[in-house]
C-alpha cells in the first residue's frame, strides 16, 4: 500500500458517512450523536461509583448491588434522601434525577430505536407497534438535529458534573458547596431533557 492509499475499510467508512447525510445526518449531526453517546457513557459509569459513595459501599472483592440492577434504577436511587447531604444538595440530586430519566429515554430512542430519515430532522421511534405486536414498554420517539443534540450534550454534561460533585462531597464535605452551586444548571438540564423527551407532544399542543 502506497503512502497515498487508504485502507479499504477507511474508504468504505467515508462513503457510508457521506451517505448518512442523505438520511438527515450531515457531519455536524454525526459528530454530535457520537459526542452525546460519549458523555452519556461518562455519566452512567460515574453514577454507579457515586451511588457506592453515597451508600458507603465497599465493593472490593464482592459483586456490587449495581451489577444486578438497571441504569433507570440507579437514576431513581440518586433522588433518594441522603441524610449526609444538606437539603439544598438533595434538591439538586432530585432535579438531576428527573432530568436523567427523560434524557435516558431520549438516548435509548436514538441509540436503539427505528430511524425515520428526514432531510431536516430524522426521528427515532423506540418500541413501535407497526406490525401489530405487543410491547413490554411504551413507544416513544426522539427527534434529531444539531440544536437538539446540543441540548442533549449540554444536559448530559451537567448531569455528569452533578454526579462527580456528589462523589467528591461524600469524601470531603467542603465540596458540598460546589454541588449546591450546580442547582441552576441542573434546572436547565431538567427543562431541556423534558423538551427532548416530549417534543412531539409539545409540538402538537396548541399552545407550543
Amino acid at each position: 500500500m502506497s503512502a497515498m492509499e487508504q485502507p479499504k475499510y477507511v474508504e468504505r467508512s467515508l462513503r457510508i458517512l457521506a451517505g448518512l447525510s442523505g438520511w438527515g445526518f450531515p457531519p455536524e449531526v454525526q459528530q454530535r450523536v457520537g459526542a452525546f453517546a460519549v458523555v452519556w457513557g461518562a455519566l452512567e459509569s460515574n453514577l454507579e461509583t457515586t451511588l457506592w459513595a453515597l451508600r458507603g459501599d465497599n465493593v472490593a472483592g464482592i459483586r456490587p448491588w449495581t451489577d444486578t440492577t438497571t441504569v433507570s434504577g440507579w437514576i431513581k436511587e440518586l433522588a433518594k434522601g441522603w441524610p449526609q447531604l444538606p437539603a439544598e444538595a438533595q434538591d439538586v440530586l432530585r432535579t438531576a434525577s428527573l432530568a436523567a430519566h427523560d434524557l435516558m429515554e431520549y438516548r435509548h430512542a436514538v441509540l436503539h430505536g427505528w430511524m425515520i430519515p428526514s432531510e431536516t430532522m430524522p426521528t427515532y421511534v423506540r418500541n413501535p407497534r407497526w406490525h401489530g405486536e405487543k410491547r413490554k414498554r411504551a413507544s416513544h420517539d426522539a427527534h434529531v438535529d444539531q440544536n437538539l443534540l446540543d441540548m442533549a450534550i449540554s444536559s448530559a454534561w451537567t448531569l455528569y458534573e452533578v454526579v462527580y460533585a456528589t462523589r467528591l462531597a461524600c469524601t470531603d464535605p467542603s465540596k458540598t458547596a460546589s454541588l449546591i452551586g450546580l442547582n441552576d444548571e441542573a434546572s436547565r438540564a431538567r427543562s431541556s431533557a423534558s423538551e427532548l423527551r416530549h417534543l412531539t407532544a409539545m409540538v402538537n399542543h396548541e399552545k407550543y
